[in-house]
């Protein structure tokens, strides 16, 4: 009721321009670039983040001297090469008399599905971004329209064509707020599944990259 009532709020301006009142068209197309900037600010805003979190916890790659292991996403890397399926479970079969491969394994399947839940989550975001600022747009071009419209009939009319107008964008800003929410759940799931796999898959690299140091001063 809020929002229609804003959307409404630029039908009246049209509405005092009609009877005489002194105000400049950049004026009002000002305002209407204001209420259209605020929201692709919000927008730049989650795509930053979204970014940053790619860079923060997306590649995990690890360094690795010579004769030791790296990870590089779910794969590990050794003296440059990325090993095999064949060879990796190999590797894992024996560390410390341990054999890390259903560690390594789960570890990795919940990474894939994190990182799913973190990309699907953001393209649903934009996606939502992008129908809620097109719905914005059209409930402002609507109550200008409306409102111009119904000041013909006198200023109770002009109310009411714009609080109309403001309603042409509802089924998109709607649409919006349901993908974009839906978006920020699926994310918000993926997030720790990705970063607790990320430090497991780390941790077992390191498990036998400290054996491998350990036996070498041995």
């Amino acid at each position: 009721m809020i929002f229609y009532t804003n959307m409404a709020y630029f039908g009246k301006i049209i509405f005092i321009i009609g009877h005489n009142f002194v105000i400049k068209r950049s004026e009002l197309v000002f305002l209407l670039y204001l209420n259209i900037k605020s929201k692709a600010f919000f927008m730049r805003k989650v795509i930053v983040m979204f970014v940053l979190l790619f860079l923060s916890v997306g590649a995990g790659a690890q360094y690795a001297g010579s004769g030791t292991i790296r990870r590089v996403g779910s794969h590990i890397e050794m003296d440059g090469e990325r090993l095999s399926p064949e060879a990796r479970t190999v590797l894992l079969a024996d560390i410390s008399g341990q054999d890390f491969n259903p560690v390594w394994e789960k570890a990795r399947k919940g990474r894939n599905t994190g990182l799913g839940l973190v990309i699907g989550g953001g393209v649903a975001v934009l996606g939502g971004g992008a129908s809620l600022l097109i719905g914005a747009t059209a409930s402002v071009i609507g109550a200008a329209v409306g409102g111009t419209v119904g000041s013909i009939g006198g200023q109770e009319s002009a109310q009411h064509g714009a609080e109309e107008g403001a309603r042409a964008g509802k089924p998109l800003i709607t649409a919006g707020l349901i993908t974009a929410g839906l978006g920020i759940v699926s994310a918000g799931v993926g997030i720790p599944l990705l970063v607790k796999s990320n430090k497991t898959l780390s941790g077992v690299v390191d498990t036998y990259n400290n054996g491998i140091g350990l036996a070498l001063r041995f």
